[in-house]
């Protein structure tokens, strides 16, 4: 694909101070076609819809990739109504904003919104039943999208991970050095989506699109992305110990063992067959995934 033959692109992302939209400013010096420009909460207020209009009406931006998000998942149980403002009300005032312009929209949704269990990686064509607050106003946000008949790519990503904002992998690496003994969950299954990786296809897939506009029709629809495999994260914080020579033990308890106040799901496991084949994508291994996440942790 040759990038050379791709006009200079604008994209716009929203929610700059989150660990996604960080991740496209690191990336964003590599992607020397593309200018960025990033709105925090005070620059772009995604609940105004005038705020969001005027990005749209001054930068005509080609791309909005929305990184904003209510991701307070227990806290989402109490505060219902901000959760539904910021995940759900908000891709109403995106969309009406971009529905007269030529903007296409990049949103990020959650593998919370499946919450079944069949044995087998969840396809996008699966049953959706949401069980948290959070989980709801995700499905909520994803159904106003689709029915706005904007341009979107809406992505539904698990146990992301990343070296910026707030994170499991972070946060077990700083009590890994702290404790001695850390109980953790074993019986929910998944795998960690690394935001750079995610991130990176994300940009890869606007390049695709642009180079070749056959490919829009796939950028209209719903894909999962995680990295590969299928683990526990009891087995992602014994690797950390493992990879960063903590000597904190890993102790496995069940989820019944560790309660929350908004209900968790017991299988995160996402078919990613969907994605990889419409854009030709590569997704590396959890294992490579976490690799680079803990070495850019330590970077930072």
């Amino acid at each position: 694909m040759e990038k050379n033959h791709i006009k200079k692109l604008k994209i716009a992302v929203l929610g700059a101070g989150g660990q996604m939209a960080q991740e496209f400013r690191y990336l964003a010096p590599s992607y020397e076609y593309c200018t960025f420009y990033f709105f925090d909460r005070k620059k772009a207020d995604i609940s105004d819809s005038q705020s969001i209009k005027n990005i749209i009406d001054t930068i005509k931006p080609d791309y909005l990739i929305n990184c904003a998000a209510y991701t307070a998942v227990d806290k989402a149980e109490t505060e219902t109504k901000l959760c539904y403002e910021i995940n759900t009300d908000s891709c109403k005032i995106i969309t009406d904003a971009i529905k007269e312009s030529q903007t296409k929209l990049v949103h990020f949704s959650t593998d919370y919104v499946y919450h079944i269990y069949h044995g087998f990686p969840l396809s996008e064509t699966d049953e959706t039943t949401p069980k948290s607050t959070y989980a709801k106003s995700k499905l909520e946000g994803e159904k106003i999208i689709r029915n706005a008949g904007v341009p979107a790519l809406i992505l539904r990503t698990s146990w992301v991970i990343s070296s910026f904002g707030h994170n499991f992998a972070k946060t077990m690496m700083t009590l890994g050095k702290e404790k001695s003994t850390l109980n953790v969950v074993c019986d929910q299954y998944g795998a960690p989506t690394y935001a750079r990786h995610l991130a990176t296809s994300v940009l890869d897939i606007i390049t695709l699109v642009e180079a070749q506009p056959e490919f829009l029709p796939s950028f209209n629809d719903t894909y999962n992305y995680a990295n590969e495999g299928i683990i526990t994260w009891y087995d992602i914080a014994s690797q950390i110990m493992k990879e960063k020579n903590l000597s904190c033990t890993i102790r496995p308890i069940p989820t019944s063992g560790y309660p929350t106040a908004a209900v968790r799901p017991q299988w995160s496991v996402l078919s990613k067959h969907k994605i990889k084949e419409k854009f030709n994508l590569e997704i590396p291994h959890w294992y490579q995934a976490l690799k680079e996440c803990l070495e850019a942790i330590e970077n930072e």
